[in-house]
């Protein structure tokens, strides 16, 4: 529901799986390892926050040698302020395949763009559907929260045979062949590691317009998961492929909540063309997304309204901002269904300017990438293969994605028939 045109909700999505049980050494490095902190103070300005001041706290290593600690606070003068932590890839000894993280996020919002229901400017409009008007949304004030765990169990076939924790080597941030996790085959007993997820998740949201009207989101619930990654580095993958299917489901747990249940499919395969004079590194990725909310078109009574079964708009079948569409707006289409395809051509060039940049230096980026993009997707009401491929959204863009600490930062800009947008964030698309 925010939109993230500069740097504003850096870690507040992050993949809950982006670090799991995988331990990354450069060939340089002797003796133990030992745990390390980054902290990078930033600042920006975007219509939602207006002039802020954050902060990005990074350690690896302190609890486990693979467990990976972030914090992000930020402060705008329009009384905006966000506070997010996580614990990721925390191993629990007395199940050796067993892996937890922890996210938190506590903010409030001095203004932002929702594609909700409530513009009275368009009253026999749907929001979010395809065919609205990009004009359809409200502005509106208000507090966001949210609390998500996640259980990745580790399964004793593949590459997850020798070990819950991989061991990957790297040169100068990239993966030396020889220590990959996966890729050269797609076969789960033989290749890749693949995991069984459980993630209870909690998020409220309510927010007020300039009319007093409130809007009020509240969900809670547990997601399962199986998923197969078959790539040769979760970091920078640059063969192999990565899939999962994913079931959510709201019980209606939450006194203001609607039950709901949500199905996804994610696909992304790479293919790598190998470095030349110029280039480390060439590779080129597609990736396949589809969501369905089945229960969407059902309902109960609440007196004489009826209390559709749909999923949250900040869940389920939605598309626009950090990475999918991302030429448009945060959540701009959202509906019973969505499909979307991605296409990537990374570039890792030969040269490195950062390590000689003032300042910039100290970050120790060993490599960066150029990168092109396009995405083509849509929403409907059903699940259809007509439907879904009707009407459908391109978006084109560029970006650049450096190497800090062993996260990817990308900065894409990417254009859409409504404009375009600068989306800010840590880890590739897929």
């Amino acid at each position: 529901m925010v939109n993230p045109k500069l740097f504003v909700l850096v870690f507040i999505l992050i993949s809950p799986l982006a670090y799991s049980n995988n331990l990354a050494r450069d060939i340089s490095a002797t003796g133990d390892i030992e745990s390390q902190s980054l902290i990078i103070p930033y600042g920006f300005y975007n219509d939602s926050t207006e002039v802020a001041a954050a902060m990005v706290f990074i350690n690896s290593g302190y609890f486990q040698p693979q467990a990976v600690t972030l914090f992000n606070v930020f402060a705008g003068t329009n009384s905006t302020y966000s506070v997010f932590g996580a614990l990721k890839d925390f191993q629990v000894t007395a199940f050796d395949r067993l892996f937890v993280d922890t996210t938190l996020l506590v903010s409030s919002w001095g203004e932002l763009d929702s594609y909700q229901a409530g513009n009275p400017d368009f009253p026999d409009e749907i929001a979010g559907s395809i065919g609205s008007d990009k004009d359809n949304f409200i502005v509106a004030k208000g507090d966001d929260n949210f609390l998500r765990l996640t259980f990745k169990y580790l399964l004793p076939i593949g590459h997850g045979k020798k070990g819950a924790i991989h061991q990957f080597r790297t040169d100068r941030g990239l993966l030396v062949p020889g220590y990959e996790a996966g890729g050269d085959q797609w076969n789960p007993m033989t290749s890749g590691r693949t995991s069984f997820i459980i993630q209870p998740f909690y998020r409220e949201q309510d927010f007020e317009d300039d009319n007093n009207n409130e809007f009020y989101n509240i969900t809670s619930g547990i997601k399962f998961e199986l998923e197969y990654d078959n790539s040769d580095w979760y970091v920078n993958p640059t063969k192999g492929s990565i899939m999962s299917l994913s079931v959510a489901r709201d019980w209606g747990a939450e006194k203001e909540s609607s039950t709901w249940t949500s199905i996804q499919f994610d696909y992304s395969k790479f293919i790598s063309f190998g470095g030349n004079d110029n280039a480390r590194q060439r590779t080129l990725g597609f990736n396949i997304w589809t969501s369905d909310v089945p229960t969407s078109n059902s309902y109960h009574l609440k007196g004489y309204e009826k209390i559709f079964h749909k999923a949250p708009l900040f869940e389920g079948s939605t598309l626009g901002g950090i990475d999918r569409q991302r030429g448009f707006a945060t959540n701009r289409f959202h509906d019973r269904s969505a499909i979307n395809y991605s296409v990537e051509y990374r570039y890792t060039p030969v040269s490195n300017p950062f390590v000689d940049m003032p300042l910039i230096e100290k970050l120790d980026i060993p490599f960066w990438q150029i990168v092109t993009f396009t995405e083509v997707g849509s929403v409907a009401d059903n699940w259809s293969i007509s439907d879904l491929h009707h009407k459908m959204k391109v978006s084109v863009g560029a970006g650049l994605r450096v190497s800090v600490s062993g996260l990817i930062i990308r900065i894409d800009a990417a254009g859409s028939e409504e404009g375009g947008e600068l989306q800010m964030f840590f880890g590739h698309t897929f």
